[in-house]
């Protein structure tokens, strides 16, 4: 049920991704630096209530974290809603900034919430799991929601869009009710910036790595249509598909081989299908190169994740999740208008030369952290404490 509860949470956040960049740009008549603020400013504002999030999961429980956030969610469909009757413009942009700014709320307690909902679940010794399976949920939604919302766009409009984020988050409000609560962990909790001093060099390496995700997720649909391509839809699908697919075939891979040595291999991976699609000649060879970023940033966040786990005590676990998480968030929030601006003066190929350098310099930091064995539990401060 937890599962379910974050797919149609994050369908919210995947519907949108095909949708707003053309709305913004084609409807409103934007150009690519304000589709990157629109995709964009939903990570700053989930990176700035991280600490927020975090106190609140670790002090109020996970369940009532993931409440709220699906309420957030709602409430940015709504806004959405209200957007698309504006008069002007400006006036519906100035309407969608604020849904993406309450999406951004919403996204930090359902994130932060539903990893330690799952973790309370079923178990600090299985928190890769838990992390791993809310990322198929979350990417399940996406591999959905984007072509999902493509086509209610093209077919029915931009106000039947909202109308669908309105009620997926409604319907996810009603199955959480039914779930049973995780109890916090009892405990000293320490203060939100000490935390992001424990688990910053795993989360600084995220942020590197997920460059490639952020361009993707607010470029790859303007990248076609600027070579005349068709299926930036189906691009979006393949990368969720082939990250579905490891998550469900390795999950495992965390606990057997250490999240150090998965995160390295896997930001390889990622970096070969970024150069792909810098040297994209055809829409196939575009496609390969979605496809292997899937499979290589399918594992890093977990791999990451529990690397970053283990370095707090039990009852900062929320806080360590969401100060993880919040670097994630710096990535999406602050590479959408960067990359546009590099888009806008060297071609939208350019921003995923961009996204294969930065995987690059990830693996290379990586190979630079402590080693911690696969054996040690998250949530146990002494493991990995080579810090």
């Amino acid at each position: 049920m937890l599962a379910a509860i974050m797919f149609f949470g994050f369908m919210t956040i995947g519907m949108p991704l095909p949708v707003l960049p053309v709305y913004v740009h084609e409807t409103l008549g934007f150009g690519s630096f304000v589709v990157g603020v629109t995709i964009g400013i939903q990570s700053v504002v989930t990176l700035l209530l991280r600490s927020y999030a975090g106190r609140t999961v670790d002090t109020r429980g996970p369940r009532n974290a993931v409440l709220t956030g699906l309420c957030g969610c709602a409430a940015a469909g709504v806004l959405y809603l209200v957007a698309s009757i504006m008069p002007t413009p400006p006036l519906a942009l100035g309407v969608l900034l604020a849904g993406r700014v309450v999406l951004g709320f919403g996204e930090s307690l359902l994130l932060t919430g539903g990893m330690s909902w799952g973790i309370g679940l079923l178990g600090a010794a299985h928190a890769s799991k838990a992390i791993s399976w809310q990322g198929v949920s979350m990417y399940t939604a996406l591999a959905v929601g984007a072509p999902f919302g493509a086509y209610l766009l093209q077919t029915t409009g931009f106000t039947v869009v909202s109308l669908v984020n309105i009620g997926l988050p409604s319907i996810a409000f009603a199955i959480a009710l039914r779930l049973p609560a995780a109890t916090p962990v009892g405990g000293t909790r320490l203060p939100f910036f000490k935390v992001v001093g424990l688990v910053w060099r795993p989360g600084l390496a995220m942020t590197l790595g997920s460059i490639g995700y952020a361009v993707i997720a607010a470029f790859i649909t303007l990248f076609y249509a600027s070579h005349g391509w068709p299926g930036a839809a189906f691009a979006l699908t393949l990368y969720s598909g082939t990250f579905i697919a490891m998550r469900v075939l390795f999950s495992h891979a965390v606990d057997r081989f250490g999240g150090r040595r998965v995160a390295m291999c896997s930001l390889l991976f990622s970096a070969i299908g970024q150069f792909l699609l810098w040297g994209a000649v055809n829409p196939h060879m575009a496609l390969a190169g979605a496809g292997l970023t899937g499979v290589g940033f399918s594992l890093v966040f977990p791999a990451l994740g529990v690397e970053a786990l283990r370095q707090v005590p039990p009852q900062n676990r929320g806080a360590a999740l969401a100060a993880y998480s919040a670097f994630f968030d710096l990535a999406l929030g602050l590479i959408g208008p960067m990359a546009g601006l590099v888009a806008n003066f060297f071609g939208y190929a350019s921003i995923f030369l961009c996204g294969a350098l930065g995987g690059v310099v990830a693996i290379l930091m990586i190979a630079r952290l402590p080693h911690a064995g696969p054996g040690a539990a998250p949530g146990d401060s002494s493991a990995g404490s080579g810090h």
